[in-house]
């Protein structure tokens, strides 16, 4: 068959002969559809799928491509890389060169290590929290996901927390992968988000085998929920106090609000943090950095925290990396993204207030999430019972049909056009009036 002769349904099944789930990450089925996407070609603010269907993309990758799919400043740094000739396993000046860019602009950074992925990155400081702090336990917060290590897994989304808890005890644990040793879950304690008071009686609690704190500082993998300043500052003072090491996990996060993300955001600095994603406009790297004193565990010449990779720090990731944050420091870079996305936020808005349809449309910065069947604010992941999941998913399956493509992680990019914006308006409009008098009556 050529490749325009497929469709998502037959190139599935046919991958599935010689990949698991026909995909190369279980993340990739849509959770709308059920299916995944399979690509011809991404440009600007636009994909194809495999039979030439072009969609007004909505998802960017996980919201990795926060400059657009296909940037030609990230290809030509790229081209440059092959031109020059690629090689793994060793550094150049152009390692150092995104370093010292990213110790300019994200506050906790002093020194910085590159890794391969997000997962490995929050592996990675909790790693080195435990190894710096000489204790062994982190504390997560119920309901957020950083990636797909051991450590990570259980409760990793809003839907599968421990709603019970109160904020008096550690969570339950309410979901688990195959295959991770149960001893694991007693190295971790879980506490419901947004709750100093949790906070703080896991401290007085468990305070002398508490190595670190790992949370999103805004967590878009529920949507678009985010915190406090206050409650960022008392965390760090708890955490402070009892030799608890901070890690925020920007992977997310990082760039949606602004150059120095969202600590720089909330004006509060935690001792280490994760990035990915934008930082490369999706090519694959992330970076682990934060305080010199708690990173310098990795040179301790006793007992060091081990670290190493092939492909760390990989040229075409670096480059990518460089190339991105030149074009995200030019002077009207975030100014001009925001007015797109805010003109977007505020007519979406109106859409379904105008079809008389209960929608909370939350978001900050460049991204964004509906709530549907409440029009009151989402502030913690109790309230997603009041949620209409059932229309959710009905909407957005009809916008995909549509040519608008959602997935997780709602992103407006650098890419989008006010028109772009205009035209998924309209498709929206289209759809919910086929199907408002179905639900809401």
């Amino acid at each position: 068959m050529g490749e325009n002769s497929w469709t998502l349904e037959t190139l599935q099944e046919y991958g599935k002969k010689y990949l698991i789930g026909g995909i190369s990450s279980l993340f990739r089925k849509n959770p709308f559809t059920g299916l995944p996407m399979y690509l011809s070609k991404a440009e600007g603010a636009y994909i194809y799928d495999i039979s030439g269907k072009k969609y007004i993309d909505h998802f960017m990758g996980h919201g990795a491509a926060l400059l657009g799919h296909d940037h030609p400043e990230i290809k030509k740094a790229m081209l440059e890389i092959f031109e020059s000739g690629f090689y793994a396993e060793f550094d150049s000046y152009i390692n150092i060169k995104l370093a010292k860019m990213i110790t300019e602009i994200i506050p906790c950074s002093e020194i910085v290590l590159f890794t391969n992925s997000g997962s490995e990155s929050t592996q990675l400081a909790m790693r080195i929290a435990r190894g710096y702090t000489g204790k062994k336990k982190i504390v997560r917060i119920d309901g957020h996901f950083h990636g797909v290590n051991d450590y990570v897994l259980f409760n990793n989304l809003a839907t599968k927390i421990d709603k019970n808890n109160d904020g008096s005890r550690s969570s339950g644990i309410h979901f688990f992968s195959d295959g991770i040793p149960p001893e694991v879950v007693n190295t971790i304690l879980l506490i419901p988000w947004n709750n100093i008071e949790a906070f703080s009686n896991i401290v007085k609690k468990e305070g002398d085998d508490i190595a670190g704190i790992m949370m999103n500082p805004i967590d878009y993998n529920n949507g678009c929920i985010t915190t406090s300043t206050d409650y960022l500052n008392e965390i760090n003072k708890i955490a402070h106090q009892n030799n608890i090491v901070v890690i925020y996990d920007e992977i997310l996060s990082g760039f949606r609000t602004g150059l120095s993300c969202a600590q720089g955001y909330y004006g509060i600095t935690p001792d280490i943090c994760t990035l990915g994603k934008a930082i490369s406009n999706g090519i694959p790297i992330s970076v682990l950095t934060g305080k010199k004193e708690i990173m310098s565990k990795i040179l301790d010449p006793v007992l060091p925290v081990i670290h190493g990779g092939t492909f760390s720090g990989n040229r075409f990731g670096v480059a990518a990396g460089i190339a991105a944050i030149n074009i995200m420091k030019q002077d009207n870079f975030f100014s001009d993204l925001f007015k797109v996305a805010d003109y977007f936020y505020e007519n979406l808005q109106k859409l379904f207030d105008d079809n008389g349809i209960p929608t909370r449309v939350q978001h900050l910065g460049s991204n964004y999430f509906t709530y549907f069947g409440v029009n009151e604010p989402i502030t913690n992941y109790y309230q997603f019972d009041k949620i209409d999941w059932k229309f959710t998913n009905e909407f957005y399956k009809n916008c995909i049909e549509e040519g608008l493509y959602y997935h997780t992680d709602f992103t407006v990019s650098a890419a989008h056009t006010k028109e772009d914006m205009n035209l998924t308006l309209e498709k929206m409009q289209a759809i919910l009036k086929r199907m408002k008098n179905s639900y809401f009556s």
